[in-house]
């Protein structure tokens, strides 16, 4: 079994199905300030619990409109949906929403440098960990392009330490994630998808 198979891409209508729930529990799970919610979602595949948050939120839409032009006419239509639905309500809550991001982004942070204090001399766990693992760097990068100028300093400055210690242990590598996502997370802007430990 290869590392990718630690992340695999999920279909669109099983993406759209989870995004559906998301939205539908988008009020309430930012009222109720958060930052993790476990959610039962009917899927095409089968009911599945899914952890929500804003980041997830904010990647799954990312993801699906990336695979836009791919998508059946229905599907793009039920996307374009979803999104104006989730973006109306984060913009009526968009204080509480931010600051739940924020909060978010700390944790991830946190979970980034623990894996990393983790596999510190360890290599072959931190390429087995990596791929999973690096899904948090991913969910901070969906939620400082939503926060743009609202990203605190501090959280900049965590983000841009915890980027020198992930560096400090990679190497240049194949996109790490099922092969599918790849066109949808370019290297330039992902790098850390395309470096392994």
């Amino acid at each position: 079994m290869s590392q990718k198979s630690h992340v695999l891409a999920e279909s669109p209508a099983v993406d759209i199905a989870v995004l559906g729930t998301e939205v539908d529990e988008l009020e309430e799970y930012i009222i109720a300030g958060e930052v993790y919610r476990t959610l039962r979602v009917v899927t095409p595949s089968g009911a599945q619990m899914v952890q929500m948050s804003g980041g997830d939120l904010l990647t799954r839409i990312f993801r699906l409109q990336g695979e836009r032009d791919r998508l059946p006419v229905e599907q793009r239509s039920q996307v374009k949906d979803l999104v104006l639905r989730a973006e109306s309500t984060a913009y009526s809550l968009r204080t509480r929403f931010h600051d739940l991001l924020q909060r978010e982004m700390k944790t991830r942070i946190d979970s980034l440098n623990w894996f990393l204090d983790d596999v510190m001399g360890d290599p072959k766990r931190a390429r087995g960990e990596y791929p999973y693992e690096i899904r948090n760097r991913q969910r901070i990068d969906a939620i400082a392009a939503e926060l743009g100028d609202d990203l605190s300093p501090a959280l900049k400055s965590e983000l841009h330490r915890v980027d020198e210690r992930i560096r400090l242990i990679v190497r240049p590598a194949d996109f790490v994630w099922d092969e599918g996502l790849a066109p949808i997370f370019p290297r330039e802007r992902f790098w850390y998808l395309y470096t392994s430990p």
